[in-house]
């Protein structure tokens, strides 16, 4: 203390400057300990009318820069079934969602065709993202189906097709399909499988035997 003391009176311009920077770092460090990074989030939730809280604070239908990260949120509206469900800012920019009617009925979205539109737009949104997801899970959907229709040099037909899904007797939510309406072709069409870029040995295959029946 006696030495700035000391400084201060040999050289008081440059005391003032030090202790004017050591204030202005002192803010700057204090204000960037409590900005947060934010990023712009779409809301949107049917009924329009429901309350919306995120992390505490109310919200409406809209767009506004919230937290990167781990959000929590809980929407509520009498007579509708309350929400209560973590967003993760940072993995997407649509916080989309609807409510629904304790007594098991769509009569508000009926008598309301502002949220009923609301509601459809978030089940649309909804669907698109679990398409994608399906999508990226299977990427073999994107070669499906295949369809092999051909003769050969002796004038043998040979026909049949690989489809992809969810079908009876599929143990998980995805199996491959080969409908084949000439016979014999399931080791063809493990090789077509592989001729695509995939194991046939990662999927469970399905094989149906559906000849083609004469017109009479």
């Amino acid at each position: 203390m006696q030495k700035f003391t000391s400084l201060y009176k040999k050289h008081p311009i440059s005391a003032i400057i030090l202790t004017t920077l050591i204030f202005i770092t002192t803010i700057l460090v204090i204000t960037a300990l409590n900005i947060h990074s934010t990023t712009k989030v779409e809301i949107l939730v049917a009924p329009s009318s429901a309350t919306i809280t995120i992390d505490g604070k109310a919200y409406q239908n809209g767009t506004f820069n919230l937290p990167v990260g781990n959000l929590n949120v809980h929407i509520e509206k009498p007579d509708f079934e309350s929400q209560d469900f973590t967003f993760n800012s940072a993995n997407s920019d649509k916080l989309y969602t609807y409510l629904l009617q304790t007594d098991g009925t769509y009569s508000w979205y009926d008598n309301h065709p502002e949220d009923s539109i609301i509601m459809t737009t978030v089940g649309d949104y909804r669907a698109e993202q679990l398409s994608a997801s399906y999508n990226d899970k299977y990427p073999i959907i994107r070669s499906l189906p295949i369809i092999f229709a051909e003769y050969d040099a002796e004038y043998n037909y040979t026909e049949f097709r690989i489809d992809g899904g969810e079908f009876d007797g599929c143990k998980t939510d995805f199996c491959l399909k080969i409908t084949d309406t000439t016979g014999g072709n399931l080791d063809h069409g493990k090789e077509l499988i592989k001729n695509a870029g995939f194991n046939p040995d990662d999927y469970q295959i399905l094989y149906e035997y559906t000849p083609i029946i004469p017109l009479e």
